[in-house]
């Protein structure tokens, strides 16, 4: 077993890579006593290995495997859900995981705690900020809190834009697995997340916006689901949270 300082270290938005195909995306946390990591499932399949970036000097350790990749759930009623959610068998004995952000920009003395958001709704014009893969925030609001578009295989996902006014993506290419986080307040040290990014849409108009699965709603769906939820580790839904 490893020595606890020589583990990697992971936190939301550090750039992982998928060993079978060489993705490359965003942490975005784990659950579950550290043991289930999140990304985005158009990234990963079941078994594919998981590795950490590292500066060039450095080996690129494993730090494990995708269990499972969710990309549509189907609902009791029959309403499809885009999920784009993968999770990751975390090897703790070789990586441990910070479910926390540095802001307002990695390595300032101030961290945030992460949580789900886990109401079902999410008020439409919320302002929210995105960590991208450069460890830089990106600051917007919700225009979309139901968007659905079937040609795209989109559905019942979050569109985001830089503003009420502006409707321009606020991510980039290689953003995906960015958490769609509420804004901090000087009251306390927690955010929530309400999505992670899934990548962009463009409409004829020429407007953008990023598009994040709702992430409440498609671990709710999940952890319903005899099929799936022993993925979670967790035996009650309420338990299920960034660790």
């Amino acid at each position: 077993m490893l020595d606890q300082q020589t583990q990697t270290e992971l936190c939301p938005g550090d750039i992982i890579c998928n060993t079978s195909n060489d993705k490359r995306v965003l942490f975005s946390g784990s659950v579950s006593k550290y043991e289930v990591g999140m990304t985005v499932a158009h990234a990963f399949g079941r078994g594919n290995g998981l590795t950490v970036e590292c500066e060039s000097d450095r080996a690129t350790p494993s730090v494990g495997s995708c269990s499972e990749s969710f990309n549509g759930l189907m609902r009791e009623g029959g309403e499809q859900l885009t999920a784009d959610l993968a999770l990751l068998d975390l090897d703790t004995a070789s990586c441990s995981v910070a479910n926390t952000v540095w802001w307002p920009r990695r390595g300032h003395s101030r961290t945030l705690q992460i949580k789900i958001c886990k109401g079902q709704e999410i008020a439409e014009d919320s302002g929210v900020m995105i960590l991208d893969q450069k460890g830089e925030f990106h600051y917007g609001c919700i225009r979309r809190t139901r968007f659905t578009d079937g040609a795209r295989d989109l559905y019942d996902v979050l569109g985001i834009s830089a503003s009420e006014q502006q409707e321009v993506a606020i991510t980039k290419p290689g953003d995906s697995g960015a958490l769609v986080m509420s804004i901090p307040t000087s009251e306390n040290d927690t955010v929530y997340v309400y999505g992670i990014s899934t990548g962009l849409y463009t409409m004829q108009d020429g407007k953008s916006m990023t598009i994040a699965n709702s992430l409440w709603k498609v671990i709710h769906e999940i952890s319903s689901n005899r099929r799936y939820s022993p993925a979670l580790k967790v035996d009650d839904q309420k338990n299920i949270d960034f660790a």
